[in-house]
């Protein structure tokens, strides 16, 4: 069976000789490859300015030519590209020559002569692996920065607003970052976005390795090697060294997800080597230093934590640095459907069996509605499972399965339960920010009947509810958020609360819509 080409790559040299001859024997000798391109120039003047215009792959610099010369031609060159390949031509042999020319900067050095051609050949194939090598890496970054980038996290609602500044503003230094959020909020997705928007330390040329820890998801009796790594038979099963996920971050970035779970012996290790910058493994003697940031996610209220004496204030204090508190989705207003159309076309581009599928008018008022409490996972799942059951290119109410017999447990029974939504940032007794919290009966699930009520006519609101009648959404956004205030008597929290929004959020609705007291 035939193996499959490898995709043309096309290097760019520049030969830099004001020897005419010469430079014209080296760039013939080059080009003989038809993946190469050869610039000649013949003064270092000439190469430097030809920078501008475009970007070689390698150099050969001569060093005897007139005006500026070779090593000054050189050093300029790695003062505007460090990690440009640059390769000495001297007419003389000498060791001195050569060791001069790598003091400067260069990466190699050949001889005018009769075996310079010879060894041009072999030094090509290394450099051009080199800068294969490279090109590879930095395509693999530029599709992470993307994948990751803070373009990827969908939604232009003020509450993203503004999480997107509080984003932007961790980049700005080394802070210890602590991301909150009910269940489904996207966590780990800001997290990334964090790490692979950071600037490369010093010395790096990419943001580093992103190690996550599931704080939940390791028995107790082996987080503490999870961490901080173990020594060969340190304990029954260790029957290896293991390199614990701190070492593993180092120079990079490490997500503690879950972080509410830890139990109070391994809380006070974790402050130890978040001070010191060190650790231990277990079983061990010699002391490890690590440099990573630090990121952690919980869905839970740690400060109610700290009151109960379950989690140590002063590990609080040193994870809490920089908090970045996640939106619920129904506090997002308009990005529910831009999240829902996004979902729906992503999938589509990965799978054209289902090109031409789209939402119907009832389903698109549907998503809109819903509480959606398992919130941006919740409705990505949502999405994707109704182009699935879909017998059509239309996507029904139906087919979205958020309520009545065919919906998926716990949420739609949860939610005929009339169980109230927790406010932003308010974990619910299972610590998955869904269940009820004590306040009074939800108002999101039952947005269209809200709307009915402050129509004060139920044959009205039947008709506007009919299946050939749209009603704007900005419409029922207004009807849901005027009643909701006018039935709390004007407070503004508890109609936050019923409405199942934060209260900021209320705020700027209330003058959007022109609500006043």
């Amino acid at each position: 069976m035939p193996q499959p080409k490898t995709p043309s790559m096309t290097y760019r040299f520049f030969v830099v000789d004001d020897d005419k001859h010469y430079a014209r024997l080296l760039s013939y000798r080059i080009e003989k490859d038809k993946e190469h391109e050869v610039q000649v120039f013949t003064s270092g003047e000439e190469a430097i300015d030809g920078l501008d215009g475009h970007e070689p792959d390698l150099i050969f610099l001569d060093i005897m030519m007139p005006g500026i010369g070779g090593m000054e031609t050189l050093r300029r060159l790695k003062l505007m590209r460090p990690d440009l390949p640059i390769i000495m031509i001297s007419a003389q042999g000498t060791i001195d020559v050569a060791v001069e020319c790598m003091r400067g900067g260069a990466d190699d050095y050949i001889t005018k002569g009769q075996d310079d051609l010879v060894k041009l050949d072999s030094m090509l194939k290394r450099y051009k692996e080199r800068i294969r090598l490279a090109r590879e890496v930095e395509s693999l970054r530029g599709e992470v920065a993307q994948k990751y980038g803070l373009d990827e996290i969908v939604g232009d609602s003020a509450a993203m607003e503004e999480v997107y500044q509080l984003i932007q503003k961790t980049l700005r230094g080394n802070l210890t970052v602590a991301i909150q959020g009910e269940s489904g909020t996207g966590k780990e997705l800001v997290a990334r976005a964090i790490h692979f928007n950071s600037a490369p330390r010093s010395g790096e040329e990419g943001p580093g390795p992103f190690v996550v820890v599931n704080c939940a998801a390791i028995p107790k009796e082996l987080m503490e090697s999870e961490f901080f790594g173990h020594e060969k038979g340190s304990f029954t099963g260790a029957h290896s060294r293991h390199i614990g996920k701190f070492e593993q971050a180092d120079g990079g970035t490490i997500f503690l997800d879950e972080i509410g779970e830890l139990d109070l012996g391994l809380q006070a290790k974790l402050l130890r080597a978040l001070q010191n910058r060190e650790i231990t493994r277990v079983g061990g003697h010699e002391t490890i230093r690590f440099q990573c940031r630090v990121i952690s996610a919980t869905n839970k209220d740690i400060m109610q934590m700290v009151g109960a004496g379950t989690f140590r204030e002063d590990l609080y204090y040193r994870l809490f640095q920089f908090p970045v508190q996640l939106p619920p989705l129904r506090a997002r207003d308009k990005d529910v459907l831009v999240l829902a159309h996004e979902f729906l076309k992503r999938y589509l581009a990965e799978h054209s069996t289902f090109k031409g599928k789209r939402f119907s008018a009832e389903a698109t008022r549907a998503i809109a509605t819903y509480a959606w409490p398992g919130n941006v996972r919740e409705l990505k799942n949502a999405v994707e499972r109704a182009i699935l059951i879909a017998d059509s290119d239309v996507i029904e109410v139906k087919d979205l399965m958020l309520d009545g017999p065919s919906a998926v447990a716990p949420w739609a029974e949860r939610l005929r339960k009339g169980a109230a939504a927790p406010s932003p940032g308010q974990p619910g007794p299972s610590g998955d920010g869904i269940g009820p919290v004590g306040a009074p009966e939800a108002a999101v699930p039952e947005l269209v009947s809200v709307e009915a009520s402050a129509s004060g006519s139920t044959e009205e609101a039947a008709a506007s509810h009919a299946p050939e009648a749209i009603v704007p959404l900005e419409d029922l956004k207004r009807q849901a958020v005027e009643h909701a205030y006018e039935a709390c008597e004007g407070n503004v929290d508890r109609a936050a609360g019923e409405l199942g929004i934060g209260r900021a959020t209320m705020y700027r609705l209330l003058k959007k819509y022109e609500i006043t007291e």
